[in-house]
């Protein structure tokens, strides 16, 4: 009486599919048509947003217990609710992705988080697996690094969830792990209030033919101007102005960025690069060719690692074309190393680029505060 689904019929004989997945032929014979189950109720449409109510919440491919995960949401994650059937929702992720999730974790509405509960954070302190589960049989996502830092969702026995993306969270290890408690908001200032009123330019590297640094999975000159581009969100939300070398994928030569340069009325000038060196080179660094600069370039560098925690290479003297021939306050900033594919992981993230780019904003700032 086992049930199949025939899908191909050739004479005497039929190909069916069994309720495991498998595919094979058997004669006619020894089969019985049956009527179809009716189809089962999938449920109310609707369109409604919520937000998830559990500190973390598993998304499932049916309106099961037993079915499959698709994701893991963190508390606070927006979704929108397509369907209802009975205890079970249907959503849709910020990310696209769709599944099924019990409605007594779901709250409706999309509120903000209240913000006089701030985020614990969680650093890593030695090479640790990050996983989907915490489990050492769980599959491994990445690889995190030294210094990375994460929102802490949640812990138990022994291991310790992070936010890994907007829509994931992850399990690490807690003896590979510190944690960081959070600033109240009485002790919050205004790290950026020194760029107010001032122009800075930022100048994406590379660009057009011209891909600089290439990775597995990046090129150096698109993650320069994304970064670039959240940098100058960060100085014009203070009151700055921003001026751009390149603002998309395009060839400006090292002569042409100085003229831009020069010929502006700028208060600093920044460029921003990603490195290349070996599978294992690691850390940020920034580089100063005048001694009027090099003050500049410790600011920003101590921000940087300050927001990043990656391995702090220092700020140092070159020889670069576009800060030897620049004669405003100019720096050159390489945020980590392409070549190094755990690095070129965590640089690619959107949590690295926000973290980066609000470190290079407050560096900048604090240099002018400080030179009033």
């Amino acid at each position: 009486n086992a049930k199949v689904t025939v899908i191909k019929e050739n004479g005497d004989w039929s190909q069916i599919k069994t309720s495991n997945g498998k595919t094979g032929w058997v004669a006619n014979k020894y089969l019985a048509d049956v009527k179809a189950d009716a189809p089962k109720d999938e449920g109310t449409s609707v369109s409604k947003q919520a937000t998830v109510n559990a500190s973390s919440l598993n998304v499932r491919s049916a309106a099961s217990t037993s079915a499959s995960i698709v994701t893991n949401l963190p508390r606070n994650a927006k979704v929108t609710v397509i369907k209802e059937n009975g205890d079970w929702s249907q959503i849709k992720t910020s990310d696209g992705k769709t599944g099924w999730v019990a409605n007594k974790y779901l709250k409706e509405g999309s509120d903000q988080p209240e913000t006089n509960n701030p985020t614990e954070k969680v650093t890593i302190t030695k090479a640790a697996n990050l996983r989907t589960q915490p489990s050492l049989s769980a599959s491994i996502l990445r690889v995190a690094q030294v210094g990375e830092s994460f929102n802490k969702v949640a812990e138990s026995n022994g291991w310790v969830q992070i936010q890994y993306s907007s829509s994931q969270t992850a399990w690490v290890s807690k003896g590979l792990t510190s944690t960081e408690a959070p600033s109240t908001p009485g002790e919050v200032t205004n790290p950026t209030s020194g760029l107010e009123k001032k122009l800075i330019v930022i100048d994406p590297g590379h660009g057009g033919h011209d891909p600089g640094a290439v990775g597995q999975d990046e090129l150096e000159k698109n993650l320069a101007l994304r970064t670039a581009k959240l940098v100058a969100a960060q100085v014009e939300s203070a009151g700055g102005t921003v001026l751009f070398t390149r603002s998309d994928d395009t060839f400006i030569s090292l002569d042409g960025r100085t003229k831009i340069s020069n010929a502006s009325e700028a208060d600093a000038f920044v460029s921003i690069h990603y490195n290349a060196g070996g599978s294992s080179a690691t850390g940020i660094e920034t580089y100063y060719y005048s001694a009027r600069d090099q003050e500049l370039a410790k600011y920003i560098q101590e921000s940087m690692v300050q927001h990043t925690n990656m391995r702090d290479r220092g700020a140092q003297q070159a020889n670069f074309y576009v800060l030897k021939h620049n004669n405003k306050r100019s720096v050159l900033v390489e945020l980590g190393f392409v070549s190094n594919p755990s690095e070129e992981d965590r640089i690619a993230t959107e949590q690295y680029q926000q973290q980066v780019s609000r470190g290079i904003a407050e560096g900048i700032s604090r240099y002018f505060a400080a030179t009033k």
